[in-house]
């Protein structure tokens, strides 16, 4: 199978589709499927001379040409030049020369902004020699795609907060944060996706807010970096973390653990190198009995609001209301040292004072959902 390079310019392209030179439908492609705003994109990459993947075509002997991969591609640019949708002028980052194009169909341009268009070249590749099922197999191979997660979509985003993000996240890897001493790696930049939430809830006083992967990314497409108090704060969480969890030996931890125990320290107001909390909290849920049974609910709230819904806002509140009740009771420190709403810590403490455990384990989430005020309790100072 040989694979021939072709750069024909996009008016070529559109042509020869309107032509039924090349086939955007054959048997084994699926049907077009882009919503408007994809589209959109596309061309506003167009329009910034921009790079977009290469196409693949199937070349038959009398030199028709079936689209192997790139077809919702060249469905767009068709579209685009059949007026069937307009430049969005609002598309991110912002550009003068976009925003003075916004609202334009193909059809609107004048000659030298339709130039533009019509010149740009698209990186093709031409399939032929090949044998049976070799133009399948390249398509099976092209389409296996390994979806980006929220940490890796972030490390491209070039400007000062993503510098911000990259030295803290330096920071806690160089104190010892591992695959081994944590239970997780950061092959998947699961430690830059920690602590972009950390800086993000830092930055906005609060954790009791919705924190979706588009919210805090919006954050990180700023061109404003963090300020040197929420990076300080952050930098400070960190390596007290770290310095605990070296303290407590092998504990493992997830996403969802490391994230709460992080905002714990942002908050914690007692002497930094007092990390006996961390070690207690862990050796509880290690030996079960003999202990508080209040503190034993609160651990069993952690650990089960640690394995499912990891950021949804309820399970990282009930996480951290969880850290902080186990230590306002069986802390060995025996206070608290942080600014957070006594009220839930003293009316959970008096609903689970009433001997309930004994007889029926009393459905703490369910009492938390309807007591507690998570914007009141989730500020961070």
């Amino acid at each position: 199978m040989k694979l021939i390079p072709w750069e024909p310019d996009l008016r070529t392209i559109v042509d020869r589709i309107n032509g039924e030179d090349i086939d955007l439908q054959p048997d084994f492609q699926r049907q077009e499927i882009w919503p408007a705003l994809k589209k959109k994109r596309l061309i506003d990459t167009i329009l910034r001379g921009w790079s977009i993947p290469p196409v693949f075509l199937v070349v038959a002997k009398d030199g028709h040409m079936d689209v192997l991969d790139g077809q919702q591609r060249l469905a767009a640019i068709r579209d685009f030049f059949a007026n069937s949708f307009s430049i969005d002028g609002a598309a991110t980052p912002q550009d003068d020369f976009i925003e003075s194009l916004g609202g334009k169909f193909y059809r609107d341009l004048d000659q030298t902004q339709r130039r533009l268009v019509d010149n740009h070249t698209l990186r093709c590749f031409k399939i032929t020699d090949y044998n049976p099922d070799e133009p399948s197999e390249l398509f099976y191979r092209l389409n296996q795609p390994t979806m980006l997660t929220a940490g890796e979509q972030r490390n491209a985003f070039y400007g000062p907060a993503r510098e911000q993000l990259k030295e803290l996240v330096a920071l806690f890897e160089s104190l010892g944060n591992s695959k081994t001493t944590l239970g997780f790696s950061n092959s998947r930049l699961a430690y830059d996706d920690i602590i972009a939430r950390i800086l993000y809830f830092i930055e906005q006083g609060s954790f009791a807010k919705k924190s979706t992967e588009k919210v805090i990314s919006q954050r990180f497409k700023s061109r404003e970096e963090f300020s040197h108090d929420v990076f300080g704060a952050t930098e400070r969480a960190i390596r007290i973390f770290s310095d605990a969890r070296e303290f407590a030996g092998r504990v493992r931890f997830n996403k969802a653990s490391s994230l709460s125990w992080l905002l714990f320290y942002c908050r914690w107001r007692g002497a930094s190198h007092d990390h006996r909390f961390l070690d207690w909290f862990y050796h509880v849920q290690e030996e079960g009995v003999g202990h508080d049974p209040r503190v034993m609910l609160a651990v069993e709230l952690f650990k089960d609001r640690s394995s499912l819904r990891v950021t949804d806002v309820s399970s990282v509140v009930f996480r951290d209301i969880a850290l902080w009740y186990a230590y306002y009771v069986g802390s060995p420190n025996g206070e608290i040292h942080a600014d957070i709403p006594m009220y839930v810590l003293e009316t959970l403490d008096s609903y689970l004072s009433d001997g309930q455990w004994d007889e029926e384990k009393p459905d703490i989430a369910g009492f938390l959902q309807h007591q507690i005020r998570p914007a009141e309790w989730a500020t961070i100072r």
